[in-house]
């Protein structure tokens, strides 16, 4: 039974707000050179800015906006190589529901966030990348046919770092955030496939339940 703990740092919650901030000011630069208002932006369509339509999108996430650690089973955490012992929800969180994830170790620590703030899905992050806002930006294989991304501000992946974002439908987007910073944690070396086999799993939960 995994010990919900409280206090843990929201990592995925500081790298899409610092990533919101980034896509603002770019935002920002733009109308100062006389683009349109951000009314335009809300009446755009999705997906924009290159990012991939979702073609067979989860339409109802509600269970996981009011329970998001249960993205997660216990059987898909104790299947992972690292032993999960606190799941800490932050349901209010300003990007949308978030849960963290330690280990007993500490070597290791992720979290997932439904963004159902930002309301644009994958969109955002495609654009935030076009206005070179993010130094990684790495389109990965669907999973289960859901569009994937690694995406940060800064690489840190030689640091043990890694985001994944998977598309749920054009509007909303679950975000992965995993920290393997020290050497003896076994996702060290591959933090990117790590977020991606994590981020795999709780698609599969999402989509189960739908």
């Amino acid at each position: 039974m995994l010990k919900r703990g409280f206090g843990l740092v929201a990592m995925v919650a500081a790298a899409v707000i610092l990533s919101t901030g980034c896509s603002d000011e770019a935002d920002g630069n733009a109308e100062s050179e006389g683009s349109d208002s951000d009314s335009t932006r809300e009446d755009a369509s999705l997906p924009h800015s290159g990012a991939p339509a979702v073609e067979d999108p989860i339409e109802d996430t509600a269970v996981f906006e009011n329970d998001i650690c249960s993205v997660l089973t216990e059987e898909q955490l104790a299947s992972l190589p690292v032993e999960v012992t606190e799941a800490e929800p932050d349901p209010e969180n300003d990007i949308g529901p978030t849960c963290n994830w330690r280990t007993d170790t500490r070597d290791e620590s992720f979290g997932g966030s439904l963004l159902t703030t930002d309301g644009e899905g994958l969109s955002s992050s495609y654009e935030n990348a076009e206005a070179g806002g993010s130094e990684l930006f790495m389109e990965l294989d669907p999973i289960d046919g859901y569009p994937a991304i690694a995406v940060d501000l800064n690489d840190g992946r030689e640091d043990g770092y890694c985001n994944v974002a998977v598309g749920l439908r054009d509007d909303l987007s679950f975000y992965l955030g995993l920290d393997a910073i020290r050497d003896s944690s076994p996702y060290h070396d591959d933090p990117c496939g790590a977020a991606y086999e994590i981020a795999g799993m709780a698609v599969e939960t999402m989509k189960g339940a739908g």
